[in-house]
């Protein structure tokens, strides 16, 4: 079978899904069409934390997405031998993705947006009018443009050109019972104890078949040999009287957003972590459904006019909250993880207001001018104290 559409999104997960409901909610008589490889419900590892402002972007298209979670009131950070813990009501939740997926998918096809699940892409070929899709089944679809919404695998990168990039994260999850050293349970914790790791572990409350259990992990920015994620979560589990040989673990890897990296080509756009979330913290879900966000009224626009160069969606990027969030987790990444960390590790706990605000911008709370220029006292503050240390 061939069929001829607007767009062909590749990718059926939260980035892909969310930029056909926002092509939809500006444009619904734009025809596309979502590939999801595997069959909805697939699981997909993940921790599965979603900042609501995740949700605040859905609700302005009447999206509701209905499945188990886990509603978050704090964030903590244990770091330098201090626990930093800042509450803000209704910040996020916890979902598993596997019940998330299927249920985003939903809302899709309740607004009469094609989705195909269980349709592998094998190969992609682009024409000087059109892109041509293959999937596993024989079934092939021309688009006029194609969004790459499929992850760190898949194949919109592969086949169109574009580079492997530097920016990976190894990760490893399991789903343990609770431990009587655990935060409260709308608490998600993330611990940087580890002086010498480029990343952290977690610990975040979830629900498995209606059971309270919490999914911990480690997050590894880039795979540094023998130090690997399954070493370091044997080793976090074993100072909470776990061991790891009764857990089923998990291992995935993410790619970071990456400043001046390509993110399109004509006639192919890239969004979600097909084009990179934030290495500093692997966030990804809030951010594919934010790219979703910002691609849905650029992609309309492309088919009204017929222009599908893209030349410019990386600077549009830049221009939204989306850019604006990945350009300052990366320089957090770039500081952090430097010579700077000893420092940076003591001044921390002196610039609460400045954690306050990352924890209401990951809730999509409206940032004032006065918490701002707070922050940014409280870091002039520390900063010139560590200099008078030095």
């Amino acid at each position: 079978m061939s069929a001829t559409y607007d767009l062909v999104i590749i990718g059926g997960g939260a980035s892909g899904i969310s930029t056909a409901l926002h092509v939809h909610a500006v444009a619904p008589h734009t025809k596309m069409i979502v590939l999801e490889a595997k069959r909805y419900p697939r699981e997909k590892i993940c921790a599965g934390g979603i900042g609501a402002r995740a949700f605040r972007k859905l609700e302005r298209i009447g999206v509701t997405v209905e499945c188990p979670m886990v509603t978050l009131n704090a964030v903590a950070l244990r770091i330098g031998g201090e626990m930093l813990v800042s509450r803000e009501p209704r910040l996020g939740v916890v979902v598993r993705r596997v019940e998330f997926d299927h249920a985003f998918a939903k809302q899709a096809i309740a607004r009469g947006i094609e989705v195909r699940d269980g349709c592998p892409v094998t190969a992609i070929t682009i024409q000087d009018e059109q892109v041509r899709v293959e999937t596993e089944g024989g079934d092939s679809f021309t688009a006029r443009a194609i969004v790459g919404a499929d992850g760190v695998g898949g194949i919109v990168r592969r086949a169109t050109g574009f580079a492997r990039g530097e920016l990976r994260a190894q990760v490893v999850e399991l789903d343990t019972e609770e431990h009587p050293g655990d935060q409260p349970r709308d608490t998600i914790v993330f611990d940087f104890t580890v002086r010498d790791l480029h990343g952290y572990a977690w610990d975040f409350p979830t629900i498995v078949g209606g059971k309270p259990l919490v999914c911990r992990g480690a997050y590894v920015i880039h795979n540094l040999g023998p130090d690997s994620p399954k070493a370091r979560i044997e080793h976090y589990l074993a100072e909470r009287g776990l061991p790891l040989s009764r857990y089923k673990l998990k291992q995935f890897a993410e790619r970071g957003w990456q400043p001046g990296a390509p993110i399109a080509r004509p006639r192919v756009l890239l969004v979600g972590e097909a084009a990179g979330i934030d290495i500093a913290t692997g966030e990804g879900i809030a951010q594919a459904i934010e790219y979703g966000y910002v691609a849905g009224p650029y992609l309309a626009r492309a088919v009204e006019r017929g222009d599908f160069g893209f030349s410019d969606w990386t600077s549009h990027v830049h221009g939204r909250h989306l850019g604006w969030q990945l350009r300052v987790r990366h320089a957090c990444y770039r500081a952090f993880f430097s010579e700077r960390r000893d420092s940076l590790e003591r001044m921390l706990p002196k610039m609460q207001s400045l954690f306050k605000l990352g924890v209401q911008d990951f809730a999509g709370r409206p940032l004032s001018k006065l918490a701002i220029v707070r922050g940014a006292g409280q870091y002039l503050a520390a900063l010139a104290r560590e200099r008078m240390r030095e």
